[in-house]
């Protein structure tokens, strides 16, 4: 009985002990599919010619990926990394290197910092982009931070600002609360907004819609500003404010006439008063 006991034990014992023992790797290779792991956390330095997918739960990439990486994952981190083409799914999602192709990326925080010679769409809650993005960014987001060069601009979000470090070549088309730009925009500003700043240029006019809302309560619904170097267009607002210059011409239907400040212009100016008419398109 006293042995019974003793190998009960032990079995008890050891069913506990594989039980609690970490969840192992498991990976295949073969030249059609490259790499695939699954797992728990994963910490790996990658030199894979052709394609690779990582599902787990803390993942930490680097190294090279020569042809499509599909990561999924809680957190996220792609560092030193250099990869054909893109797709990751997460929480947290942290990108510093080089993308080759085109780049799906969708999580709740979003941070990227390289080179993305493709298309990027990006869904998620805030996002921070430092780098360039050679083809076109689409984008929905809450909040949205741009600080580089980009090929044209899609987005639907809250707050987005473009800094003085960014340049889009082509369009820039936005849905968004308040617009904060900066930067050197080389296409259309085409924009349906609350709050709009632009500073910096807009080489190919704006098409902005500025509607406070029907019980407007901040005094910037509605507030079109314009800080920098427009080349013309159209503006629907509550009230327009200039103190940088429009060279070519502008209409403008608003309640309020346009205002000027500091040495603000805009000599081919349209005013029409916009009366009890919605800013919609």
């Amino acid at each position: 009985m006293k042995n019974r006991l003793l190998l009960s034990t032990v079995t008890a014992t050891a069913v506990i002990l594989i039980a609690c023992a970490p969840v192992p790797l498991a990976a295949t290779t073969s030249a059609q599919d490259g790499t695939r792991i699954t797992g728990g956390d994963i910490r790996l330095a990658l030199n894979e010619d052709g394609n690779a997918r990582l599902t787990g739960a803390d993942i930490s990439l680097s190294g090279r990926v020569g042809g499509q990486l599909d990561v999924t994952g809680a957190d996220i981190s792609l560092r030193d990394i250099s990869i054909g083409s893109l797709d990751a799914t997460g929480a947290d999602v942290r990108l510093a290197g080089s993308v080759f192709g085109d780049a799906e990326i969708t999580g709740a925080d979003i941070t990227i910092r390289g080179n993305i010679a493709g298309n990027l769409r990006v869904r998620g809650a805030d996002l921070r982009l430092e780098g360039n993005v050679d083809g076109d960014v689409d984008g929905s987001f809450a909040d949205a931070r741009f600080n580089g060069q980009l090929g044209s601009l899609t987005a639907n979000g809250a707050d987005i600002s473009l800094t003085d470090n960014t340049r889009v070549v082509g369009d820039v088309r936005l849905n968004a609360a308040e617009l904060e730009t900066d930067g050197e925009l080389g296409g259309l500003l085409y924009a349906n907004v609350r709050t709009a700043h632009i500073g910096g240029s807009v080489a190919g006019g704006v098409d902005i819609y500025a509607d406070e809302g029907r019980r407007w309560r901040d005094h910037e619904d509605g507030l079109v500003e314009i800080t920098g170097e427009v080349s013309g267009g159209t503006i629907c607002a509550r009230r327009v404010v200039i103190s940088g210059s429009v060279t070519g011409p502008l209409s403008v239907r608003a309640l309020e006439p346009v205002s000027f400040a500091g040495e603000g212009a805009a000599p081919q100016l349209e005013y029409t008063p916009r009366g009890d008419e919605r800013c919609r398109r």
